[in-house]
């Protein structure tokens, strides 16, 4: 019930403040698997995995791979970096390290082949914009999802979420400038 309240978060700082992210539900997503490994492990194991899958992922350009096998073998190495960072950080004693595990590994792969697209069609600047306004709205929509009252709010009337709504539709009809653009 507390997805609705992210949405909207990323409607808002998308379309009214311009900051840009790896589509909608990405954030969202990374928003939902902080909520499991805390904030502060959540940033800096996403960080570390996507840096190092978008390593891996620059080497796989040299193999001339096609879409479907790159996306698979991305897949597969993301999958073998959280098994590595879960494995070096039960062996450092860091338990924290294992909550890697609760990222979706769909949505990190899918991370990963986005920042390295436009990083090869934009540049290097574009692609580190995007994936640093993605974790900041992930990070800002985790707290929103996070606070008490908000849930409270839409647990005990759920027909709040026709307020969101109604808000979402709202700001879709936005055709001014956005505050980046100011």
């Amino acid at each position: 019930l507390m997805i609705p309240l992210g949405a909207l978060l990323i409607v808002c700082l998308r379309n009214v403040v311009g900051i840009k992210t790896f589509g909608t539900f990405i954030p969202i997503l990374i928003a939902l698997a902080f909520r499991e490994t805390e904030l502060l492990w959540g940033v800096l194991l996403f960080s570390l995995v996507v840096a190092l899958g978008l390593g891996c992922r620059f080497y796989l350009e040299y193999l001339q791979l096609l879409l479907v096998p790159r996306l698979a073998s991305v897949l597969i190495i993301v999958i073998i970096l959280m098994v590595l960072i879960s494995l070096l950080s039960h062996k450092l004693g860091l338990e924290r390290g294992l909550s890697v595990a609760l990222f979706p590994m769909v949505i990190l792969t899918m991370t990963v082949e986005r920042m390295a697209l436009l990083w090869e069609e934009h540049g290097a600047a574009e692609a580190l914009k995007q994936g640093i306004g993605s974790l900041a709205v992930a990070v800002l929509a985790f707290l929103l999802m996070k606070n008490d009252v908000l849930q409270h709010l839409v647990f005990v009337f759920p027909e709040s979420l026709l307020i969101i709504l109604a808000l979402t539709l709202l700001l879709g009809r936005y055709t001014g400038y956005r505050l980046t653009e100011l």
